[in-house]
């Protein structure tokens, strides 16, 4: 309300039929009453963008993950990328992807919001005096810790219990590996705490299509609570990370052996890094540095409103 806007949201039931039956009223309520209509991860069939575009053509859709390598959903996310008055993109590869349907994307990078995600205050585990190496996603066992075996297997051997890996997500993380693992079950609230408590933040990742388009959120989220970051130089990772300033990159095993062995043993280095992780996240990746552009957005599609055809 302090930009002059007021949201509703209507979320889209993912498996529960009779919640889905619902939905679609919802929606058509929704784009009578609404100045603009900002999409997220929802791609309508054919004759239902048809008949939205024709209530509401002000339709603003947001593209933060490369789902159109997925080729049973490509044709409806072309045909929401031409709809759309304007495309917001999470980064220059997937913008680069849109432009070919659309002439108005603009890239507004993942952001957190930094009043809720903040330093801690005071030590980050009082009485444990271990380092906690901490990861965070909906689910570990995916594949991306995956190549992270033998690191982990060299840190035991070198760090023995001194140091912990800390996983946060829906389940724990299923490896066998000789180093400590700790597991806290994702949610909003506990899981800012849990990120005030990592001493270094990880994010492997293979160099696959598919992770060049990934936005970086895990990062951002250490980055923001003023802890180092290691990851694969893999997509807008590159540009997130500032290696050697804010955290380290790391692609071999003895490359991220190196950078962790060195984020563990200096603790100074681990402050001065996460502060200046803090600040590049204020700078470029928090909702108040984005907030500018994503009001410009939805003036822009509110005046015109103008997209394609599906």
């Amino acid at each position: 309300m302090q930009q002059g806007f007021k949201c509703t949201l209507v979320e889209a039931p993912q498996r529960d039929p009779w919640k889905r039956m619902g939905y679609l009223p919802r929606l058509l309520r929704l784009a009578m009453s609404q100045d603009v209509l900002y999409v997220q991860k929802r791609l309508f069939p054919k004759r239902l963008l048809s008949l939205v575009k024709q209530i509401n053509p002000h339709i603003v859709f947001d593209l933060d993950d490369a789902i159109y390598l997925r080729t049973r959903l490509r044709h409806r996310l072309d045909a929401m990328l031409r709809a759309a008055s304007v495309v917001v993109a999470g980064n220059d590869r997937l913008a680069t992807y849109a432009t070919q349907f659309n002439e108005q994307v603009i890239v507004i990078p993942t952001v957190v919001d930094t009043d809720l995600c903040q330093l801690p205050c005071g030590a980050r585990h009082p009485g444990d005096k271990r380092v906690v190496i901490g990861w965070i996603g909906s689910d570990p066992n995916r594949g991306d810790l995956a190549p992270m075996r033998p690191v982990l297997d060299w840190l035991s051997e070198h760090y023995d219990d001194e140091i912990v890996l800390r996983t946060v997500g829906r389940r724990p993380l299923e490896m066998e590996t000789k180093l400590q693992l700790e597991f806290v079950p994702w949610t909003l609230q506990g899981s800012r705490a849990a990120l005030q408590q990592f001493d270094i933040g990880i994010m492997p990742l293979d160099d696959t299509e598919w992770n060049r388009g990934k936005c970086g959120l895990k990062l951002i989220q250490y980055m923001a609570v003023g802890t180092p970051a290691v990851a694969s130089p893999v997509g807008v990772n590159r540009d997130i990370v500032g290696d050697g300033e804010t955290g380290y990159l790391a692609e071999t095993t003895q490359e991220w052996s190196d950078r962790l062995a060195c984020l563990i043993g200096d603790e100074a280095l681990r402050l001065r890094m996460g502060h200046a992780g803090r600040r590049r996240v204020e700078q470029r990746y928090s909702v108040k540095s984005a907030l500018p552009l994503l009001v410009g957005v939805l003036k822009s599609a509110a005046a015109s409103g103008r997209g394609g055809s599906p």
